[in-house]
């Protein structure tokens, strides 16, 4: 999303319409507030003679956040921006401008008053109902942003230039026929391949080794068996679904929800709905009555009975035990699996809550995502710990067998490889594959495989690891593009391959630009600036 955002930018009507939205977006959200406030005239980049200051990249990446979630319609958190990448972006837009704006200095690059003048006429932005240019309008929005003419024209003029100097940078670009034949024929190529997956789950389990080699081997592989922070909780829920069916609904109560959603209904007779009305009231109803429970148990709570007292005097109540548990709701030190509800957005709601609790403490009740109430009860924690191998050996040892049965599979794999290479094919032990193609996507292949597949020479044989065991690939045949595909496809692949070529010389030319006008990034203000002190956005 981010980076589909990030190539509608690029365009100069974007740019310009982003300046004149991100100026609303400074005035409703006051700036860059949810950035931590640090020293305005620090600097976090220097580009030749010229400095980014906090305040600057602050606002910038602000405004870009909020012009994100405008086009994208959600609503992201500050580690979701962090974590795509948004800073970077911001910074390397800058620092790219800088570059820019440098060099056109330079060369001596301007752009006339009548070109700005023109341009700006042509924004539909700054345009009456009739199509022409509204002088009292474009006074109006830019006023309204608190922005100055001068500023406005200002700014444009120098991302006029800019445009100019790239335009001057990419228009000989060229890419002659027979490269872009061999690329599409590349791409649009579809290949034909077998597979024989080898599974260690497959291979039978290995005699069991010496103690003092599973010793040796939990020595070696110590990382694999170090425990993290478990915990053992007391979960106690009530679910509303328990209890739905027996809440009492009148047939008033029907009619009158029937009357509120009648439009929704696109005028169905109350008969044929009936089932989804009183299934939707029921609840609603228990929910309430889900909520009234959690009340009148809180206060049994607070007169000194425990989880496991209230939930034998109480209908709707059920009791968990869960032991000993990671943070994933993983059971490391079981055998199955643990004793969690099935529902996940309840397990995430209880992991959540549980591990941010001290020892012998409750939550209070809370509502989880599915619609139950639960309140959770920290009975022990153990810390990340290394066990000893004595106690758990069965662990070690299965770790053992599990990585000789790899080993063994992966050999396997490999006598087949030399010996389908040799050519002694057994064909019968071999899956075909559907066709494969760059061109489009392979939901039924595994990438692993796919891109084997496309490093194989005609009738090679090679391995591939996958999830699911080492796979034996041969590439039957290449069947180049058809002549229709090269008519419906060749004109935009042409197009697209082209404009990847202009970004690649903009790439290498603000490279050279780099060394004329050097950069310096501060990444400890940059660190500091985005340290989790205030939430990302009010």
């Amino acid at each position: 999303m981010i980076q589909s955002f990030q190539k509608f930018s690029q365009s100069r009507v974007a740019k310009i319409f982003l300046a004149i939205l991100a100026l609303s977006f400074v005035a409703f959200f006051g700036g860059s507030n949810w950035l931590p406030s640090r020293d305005p005239h620090g600097v976090i980049a220097e580009v030749g003679s010229e400095t980014i200051d906090h305040r600057q990249f602050a606002e910038k990446v602000h405004q870009r956040a909020q012009l994100i979630m405008t086009h994208s319609q959600e609503a992201l958190s500050r580690e979701n921006l962090l974590a795509a990448g948004l800073p970077q972006m911001v910074l390397s837009q800058l620092v790219q401008e800088n570059l820019l704006n440098l060099e056109a200095a330079h060369l001596g690059l301007t752009v006339s008053d009548e070109a700005i003048r023109n341009y700006i006429h042509s924004l539909k932005a700054f345009q009456a109902k009739n199509g022409k240019f509204d002088r009292a309008l474009f006074a109006q929005i830019l006023r309204s942003n608190g922005l100055s003419e001068d500023a406005f024209i200002s700014n444009l003029r120098q991302e006029l230039i800019r445009e100019q100097l790239i335009e001057a940078i990419v228009r000989g670009a060229y890419l002659p026929d027979s490269m872009v034949a061999r690329l599409f024929n590349a791409q649009y190529q579809t290949r034909q391949a077998s597979m024989l997956l080898v599974s260690p789950k497959d291979i039978p389990a290995p005699p069991l080794p010496s103690e003092k080699v599973l010793e040796a081997f939990y020595k070696e592989h110590q990382k694999q068996f170090a425990l993290p922070e478990l915990r053992s909780f007391t979960v106690l829920t009530v679910d509303p679904n328990l209890f739905a069916k027996d809440v009492a609904v009148t047939d008033k109560d029907i009619e009158d929800l029937y009357a509120a959603k009648q439009a929704d209904f696109q005028k169905k007779p109350l008969k044929e709905v009936k089932p989804l009305l009183l299934a939707e009231i029921q609840k609603e109803k228990a929910l309430e009555q889900a909520y009234q429970l959690t009340q009148q148990l809180d206060d049994k709570i607070a007169g000194g009975a425990t989880l496991e007292d209230i939930t034998t005097s109480s209908q709707g109540v059920a009791l968990l035990k869960v032991s000993l548990i990671d943070a994933q709701g993983r059971a490391p030190l079981q055998e199955g699996p643990s004793a969690l509800p099935q529902d996940k957005d309840l397990v995430q709601d209880i992991l959540q809550t549980g591990f941010g609790l001290e020892t012998d403490t409750d939550s209070p009740f809370s509502q989880s995502r599915n619609g139950s109430y639960y309140m959770i009860r920290v009975d022990k924690i153990n810390l990340p710990a290394l066990p000893a191998f004595k106690d758990i050996k069965n662990r070690v040892q299965k770790a053992w067998i599990q990585v000789e049965q790899f080993k063994a599979a992966k050999n396997k794999a490999e006598a087949y490889v030399n010996s389908f290479n040799r050519g002694d094919r057994k064909a019968s032990l071999m899956a075909r594959l559907p066709n494969l193609s760059l061109a489009l996507p392979s939901p039924d292949v595994q990438n692993e495989v796919k891109n084997l597949v496309f490093s194989l020479r005609p009738h090679q044989t090679a391995t591939t690891i996958t999830p699911k065991g080492i796979a034996v690939v041969t590439l039957n045949a290449i069947a180049l593009p058809e002549e229709k595909v090269k008519e419906k496809e060749m004109a935009s692949f042409k197009e697209s391959l082209l404009n990847s070529y202009k970004d690649d010389l903009l790439v290498a030319y603000l490279n050279a630009l780099r060394i004329r006008y050097t950069v310096k990034i501060n990444a400890e203000a940059i660190a500091a600036l985005f340290a989790p002190k205030e939430p990302l956005l009010p």
